[in-house]
């Protein structure tokens, strides 16, 4: 390491820290999972889903087409982000709320930020 390198790392008194690289499986579930959330209809669906709701009235909310609005909750499914129910002809669909704060909980800890400042 350069020489001012090393100067900072002593003067943090961090010269004999030892640096940990995340763990790869946990870095990719936590990615799959921003991922699948960081497109906008899928992210307002699981808002929606606060309680259960039918796909139907999901696509009248969203104004969107009630395929793509089965692809999208599709997507949320396989990434356990929500379940799904059959009741007669209708598809009641639920948020997971477990899964996100495992999620939620995985991601800070990735970042080495503790839960408790977040309310700070």
């Amino acid at each position: 390491m350069p020489e001012d390198v090393v100067s900072f790392y002593e003067s943090e008194g961090r010269l004999d820290e030892v640096v940990n690289v995340p763990n790869e499986e946990v870095v990719n579930k936590v990615i799959k999972i921003l991922k699948c959330l960081a497109n906008p209809v899928r992210l307002k669906m699981l808002a929606l889903l606060r309680k259960p709701h039918c796909v139907c009235l999901l696509s009248c909310v969203l104004g969107l087409d009630l395929t793509l609005v089965s692809h999208h909750l599709a997507k949320l499914r396989r990434k356990g982000l929500v379940d799904m129910k059959p009741i007669a002809r209708a598809r009641i669909y639920e948020r997971k709320n477990e899964t996100i704060k495992l999620a939620i909980k995985e991601l800070l800890d990735l970042l080495g930020i503790s839960p408790y400042e977040l309310v700070q």
